[in-house]
């Protein structure tokens, strides 16, 4: 068995634990420069406020109903993220580390009698230790973990709690479930199953494989046969070498002059250096990009 734990609204719940008196108050995380919306408070989703908004767009909203605004803090971020992770580490010897707010933790070997009281138990113990909320799931491979944990947080019902561990139970969670919410199925995969008419993972794992192997590769029909209960996604506690890195920000004002995107990229280009001399790596290739907010 594996499980997933992942921290809920993970930037906005790193601020209120320093605020206690916001416990129950809605919170949004700015992006660098205090451009865009990354993170929200659950009482702030249920305000209707989007993902990746431009604040300025909905600052009368945001005025309306005393929503508290935070400015990214990474090295927050960073540090309550690693005292999560040790947390975990307390739990089992084996825990990949796949995101800053999310990990996979190896349970093969273990003998649990109540899956479900074990994940209450890590809820409650990252809880205690952080002030942090999580959800969890468990399954028998990752990508089943991965799905549990998407139930445990969005259907109602489960209260952040999801345990695949009997085969009708998981047929019929795969039968409800939207083949665009798999881990590792993007808008392109998703069109590409909806011609074939399959819209849920339960129609995807009843799929030949031949077909699967020719219509998404050898990476789709290994998330396939996970799907189906067999491990093929291997744990990694040793993070991989970085196969990007990535400096953006969004103007908190509108930028009409050349100079001022000048000196923008030439201060981002200098940031994104610097991690590769850190992470003593070398680039192949080199991009600049610019989106407008037309």
């Amino acid at each position: 068995m594996f499980a997933l734990v992942d921290c809920n609204s993970f930037y906005a719940s790193c601020e209120k634990v320093f605020r206690p008196d916001l416990r129950h108050a809605p919170v949004v995380v700015l992006s660098n420069n205090d451009g865009c919306i990354v993170a929200r408070s659950p009482e702030a989703k249920r305000l209707g406020i989007d993902m990746a908004r431009p604040a300025y767009q909905i600052q009368q909203v945001l005025e309306k109903h005393n929503v508290t605004i935070f400015s990214s803090n990474y090295a927050l971020y960073g540090d309550m993220s690693q005292r999560v992770m040790q947390t975990l580490a307390g739990f089992v010897p084996a825990v990949e580390v796949y995101s800053i707010d999310e990990a996979f933790m190896d349970l093969r070997g273990m003998r649990a009698n109540n899956w479900p009281l074990f994940a209450e138990s890590i809820r409650n113990t990252v809880q205690q230790y952080t002030k942090i909320p999580t959800g969890v799931g468990i399954a028998p491979t990752k990508t089943l973990a991965k799905l549990a944990n998407h139930v445990a947080k969005r259907w109602s019902g489960y209260s952040g709690i999801c345990v695949l561990d009997n085969p009708a139970l998981i047929r019929g969670i795969l039968d409800h479930f939207p083949v665009e919410n798999l881990w590792g199925i993007g808008k392109q995969y998703t069109n590409r199953l909806g011609k074939f008419g399959i819209q849920t993972a339960g129609q995807l794992v009843k799929a030949h494989d031949s077909w699967i192997l020719k219509e998404l590769t050898v990476v789709g029909l290994r998330l396939v046969e996970e799907l189906r209960g067999k491990p093929c996604i291997a744990l990694e506690t040793v993070p991989g070498p970085k196969k990007g890195i990535c400096t953006s920000r969004s103007f908190g004002d509108d930028v009409t002059a050349l100079t001022d995107l000048e000196s923008a990229v030439t201060a981002f280009a200098g940031n994104c250096a610097r991690k590769l001399r850190v992470d003593k790596s070398c680039a192949k290739q080199i991009s600049v990009f610019l989106h407008t907010n037309c």
